[in-house]
């Protein structure tokens, strides 16, 4: 009889007691839907994929210095801009150069007459900062929210990182973005050589993809898309939906291919669903116009928004960029009413806001 070795029984009873709590987790994951949120714990799966060699080290890396023409504030103006709402806000510091520090693109912000903005930073939480700001940034008036982006140096599908951006002191974390330049999906398109996170595996999403949602829907935070794939998106705003998350951004979807880059009929299916197909400023100001133009024409001015996505250096500052995108969207033949529900209504809806008339 061949002797069998206590390390290999022990291995195979832990990986006996792995795949039963997996699939606890997964009909818990599945079960909590049909009631309120109820966040399970499983043990976790990880989520980052490590190259044996990291060759391309990380995403900030391919951005420095590669932008050195400096913004020019342009002063622009326009009655939309007041009480407008940018929801996708980048800022400085950060692991490359920005345009602009957070306290620098709030006062522009309050100075300017916006409402809000959520500042975003793809690699750390910003929940801290937007107390900071509302606290000694000299902005009255300026509702400033913070973000999340389960990257690798948030441990990617990470509940805890989203339970204590959540829980930061003033609760001014609004928004949870999915995987965005370490996301499986860009990281493969661009062929580099370095961590990146899956939120899938054989067209299954991650138990701990199911906690980060229940986590969102407890703390009614906001859902963004990220970079992930098509099929992905579509599965995780429908399992969001299903576990009563309200507000629901799809990241600018007609960014790129290396981005998500779905079909109309893809997005028609997740705005369907109550979600907000984002259109950011660099679309309406490049090559992508005519395109950015048909989506929101083709959706709805009701189930799209407009923001910015503005920050690196370059780039119009944040008012300017809103006004720019009010002009072209003008001049394309768009309504006063369907404006204010790309800069104001839908955006306040998607946070979770009261709409203001």
């Amino acid at each position: 009889m061949k002797r069998v070795g206590i390390k290999t029984v022990l291995a195979g009873f832990t990986g006996l007691a792995l795949v039963a709590a997996v699939g606890s987790s997964l009909s818990a994951a599945g079960s909590s839907a049909a009631g309120a949120a109820k966040v399970t714990w499983a043990p976790m799966i990880n989520s980052i994929v490590a190259p044996s060699k990291n060759l391309s080290e990380s995403h900030w890396l391919s951005y420095r210095g590669k932008f050195t023409k400096n913004s020019v504030d342009e002063h622009l103006d326009d009655p939309l801009l007041k009480g407008a709402i940018d929801i996708h806000s980048h800022f400085g510091p950060d692991a490359y150069d920005r345009q602009w520090d957070a306290f620098e693109i709030a006062k522009l912000a309050q100075q300017r007459g916006m409402r809000g903005i959520v500042i975003k930073n793809h690699w750390s939480e910003s929940a801290g900062l937007a107390y900071l700001i509302r606290k000694h940034g000299d902005v009255p008036g300026l509702e400033v929210y913070g973000g999340l982006v389960l990257n690798v140096p948030e441990g990617g599908i990470n509940p805890q990182a989203v339970r204590y951006f959540a829980e930061v002191e003033g609760r001014f974390g609004k928004v949870v973005w999915m995987p965005t330049h370490d996301s499986e999906k860009e990281v493969k398109f661009l062929k580099e050589t370095r961590p990146y996170v899956v939120v899938s595996r054989n067209g299954r999403l991650l138990p701990t993809v199911f906690e980060v949602l229940d986590l969102i829907a407890k703390y009614k935070l906001t859902l963004a898309t990220g970079h992930v794939s098509p099929a992905e998106m579509v599965q995780i705003v429908s399992e969001a939906r299903r576990r009563g998350i309200e507000g629901i951004i799809i990241t600018h979807p007609g960014l790129g291919p290396m981005f998500t880059d779905p079909t109309m009929d893809q997005l028609k299916q997740v705005t369907g669903m109550g979600a907000y197909a984002e259109v950011v400023v660099s679309e309406l100001l490049g090559p992508g116009k005519a395109a950015a133009i048909n989506t929101i024409r083709t959706l709805g001015a009701q189930h799209c928004i407009v923001s910015t996505d503005s920050g690196l250096i370059g780039t119009p500052n944040h008012p300017d960029a809103m006004v720019k995108a009010i002009r072209i969207l003008r001049e394309a033949g768009f309504s006063e009413a369907e404006l204010n529900l790309l800069f104001r209504a839908n955006p306040a809806k998607v946070l979770g806001l009261p709409v203001q008339s």
